[in-house]
């Protein structure tokens, strides 16, 4: 297995968001996201339990949030699609789920949180835990998203 391998495993696709539904926590404000994401991987050995390395590599990126759908963020708006949430709740801070991935390394499961501040429907904070019995022990994962501007027109986006 390689690093590369295991951490564009869990790397969100600055694909179009899944619009399977409109449900989500707080609309957020239309425009243009910049997108970080920071994930901590732990790796044991699978046969005694103990911690090989960890380290923390951190991606960043850019979604445009716009038409009514899209702006309904959801806790599995920007995780691997291998990945399946479950059980989302309402959390103090927004909202709770379950989420187990299916990976080449193995199975991880674990919880996390996706908030919006209502007063400030221009940033998102994500962060879950996977844990697993198997080479990957766990991993750490925090997204987070802030409003930097308009969405660019389509014939500009596009690029020469």
């Amino acid at each position: 297995m390689t690093r590369s391998g295991l951490f564009f495993s869990l790397i969100f696709a600055f694909a179009p968001l899944f619009h399977a539904a409109a449900e989500g926590l707080t609309r957020l404000d239309p425009g243009l996201y910049a997108i970080s994401t920071e994930i901590e991987t732990s790796m044991q050995d699978p046969g005694t339990g103990t911690l090989l390395e960890t380290w923390t590599d951190p991606f960043g990126g850019a979604a445009c949030l716009e038409g009514e759908e899209a702006r309904h963020i959801r806790p599995d708006s920007f995780i691997d699609p291998r990945c399946h949430v479950s059980n989302v709740r309402a959390d103090p801070y927004g909202e709770a789920f379950d989420l187990v991935c299916a990976f080449p390394e193995g199975l991880l499961s674990g919880t996390g949180t996706l908030a919006v501040d209502p007063t400030r429907p221009t940033e998102f904070l994500q962060r879950f835990t996977l844990r697993s019995p198997g080479p990957v022990a766990s991993q750490w994962v925090t997204i987070r998203g802030r409003l930097v501007g308009a969405c660019l027109p389509d014939d500009l986006a596009a690029g020469p």
